[in-house]
């Protein structure tokens, strides 16, 4: 596994996003994002009450990427650089070359295909330049919107963990999904002799 990406902070790109470093001054997007109970609704954040919520969010993102822990990126439009969400990389384990992802996207640009974008384009920087061998997903069973978007990206389920994670005050229930590096080539190279 190879983390050296954690020198410095990598801009990725897909056909209409850029996945770039957070700023001090995403904080009103950032506000606007983490503020949105439906955007919190599966996540382990309660919804932001004040924009120094945001900020203390942009601080530890730095400070997770100086540690070399996780890499979360700003999620934002080619056209205006403007902030609509966020993803990451992290929960690095490098003896099993592993890792979680993990995403959130502001709702009014909710079904506009962009995190099957992002999740693409993190499966791809994963395998090819960090050279994972197993990407994971943990999600909520009743975010069947997250479950369809990483089945469309090829991530299979592999398991119901019951009672796993405590969220909120309360215990919850998990979907675990994960792509391999053997899933990964095996299609792109099937894809590339058809194509």
């Amino acid at each position: 596994m190879n983390l050296n990406f954690f020198e410095k902070f990598p801009i990725l790109e897909t056909e209409r996003l850029i996945l770039r470093e957070c700023l001090d001054s995403d904080v009103d997007a950032l506000f606007e994002l983490y503020s949105d109970p439906d955007v919190a609704e599966f996540d382990w954040f309660l919804p932001h009450k004040t924009r120094v919520d945001s900020w203390q969010f942009i601080q530890s993102f730095k400070w997770l990427f100086t540690k070399k822990e996780e890499i979360i990126w700003a999620i934002a439009r080619k056209e205006d650089d403007v902030l609509i969400g966020t993803c990451a990389l992290g929960d690095f384990h490098q003896i099993e070359e592993r890792c979680e992802i993990g995403y959130s996207l502001k709702k009014s640009e909710w079904n506009k295909g962009y995190i099957t974008e992002v999740i693409s384009k993190l499966v791809t920087f994963g395998f090819e330049k960090i050279c994972l061998n197993r990407i994971e997903a943990t999600v909520n069973p009743k975010n069947e919107a997250s479950i369809r978007v990483l089945e469309k990206n090829h991530f299979l389920q592999e398991g119901f963990l019951r009672e796993r994670d405590y969220i909120k005050g309360e215990l919850t229930s998990t979907i675990v999904l994960a792509i391999l590096k053997s899933d990964y080539w095996h299609r792109k190279n099937t894809v590339s002799l058809f194509s």
